[in-house]
């Protein structure tokens, strides 16, 4: 059984929450995407997802990344870390609420949920998909408000931005494929126990 697990903040409490659990992997050295048994790969976090979906049987990651993605995995369990939010984000000089943002630009590295969210609320936007940080485009001036991530809030801060709508909780998941969960049903399941047993405190 093969695990994918995505680069940045989410590996290392990833790492010891299956540890936890009894499931020990070998990392990947140095550069190397693929550990030597070939159990363990390191993506990038949006692309965990699509790993699972098409193949990889095990993955986690944040449930901002699988609601923008969109992708048709099996989600047996949301996990005790990874814990943030995604939220609207403005100038604090120009303090703004979402439902009076009728007309503005937004810049997100997540369309589909900006997208979504203020379709929700009746409030025409025109959204504009960033890969790097998003605070930027409102300090040059070429949107009007930000759709991101924020756990702290500080880079916001550092940025002059503040919060003025939180879109969604986020937290880290545990992916599977679909096909994997048929096939390999008493390994997954013998999988999924173990981590709820963690979860329940029973580990």
């Amino acid at each position: 059984m093969r695990f994918v697990l995505p680069k940045g903040r989410l590996l290392k409490p990833s790492i010891e929450f299956l540890g936890k659990a009894g499931v020990e992997l070998d990392l990947p050295n140095g550069r190397e995407l693929v550990s030597a048994d070939g159990r363990v790969l390191l993506a990038r976090a949006f692309d965990v997802p699509v790993y699972v979906e098409h193949g990889v049987e095990v993955g986690i990651a944040g449930s901002d990344v699988v609601l923008e993605r969109g992708s048709d995995v099996f989600i047996p369990l949301e996990l005790p870390f990874g814990k943030c939010r995604i939220s609207v984000a403005v100038p604090g000089e120009r303090k703004r609420y979402p439902e009076d943002m009728d007309g503005f630009r937004i810049a997100t590295k997540y369309p589909r949920i900006a997208r979504s969210y203020f379709d929700s609320i009746g409030v025409d936007v025109e959204v504009m998909k960033l890969h790097g940080s998003v605070e930027l485009s409102v300090r040059t001036g070429i949107a009007d408000a930000i759709v991101d991530i924020v756990e702290t809030g500080q880079t916001l801060r550092e940025n002059g931005l503040v919060e003025v709508a939180k879109v969604m909780d986020v937290s880290a998941l545990l992916l599977v494929n679909r096909i994997a969960q048929k096939v390999l049903f008493d390994e997954i399941n013998e999988l999924v126990m173990k981590l709820r047993g963690v979860l329940d405190g029973g580990a």
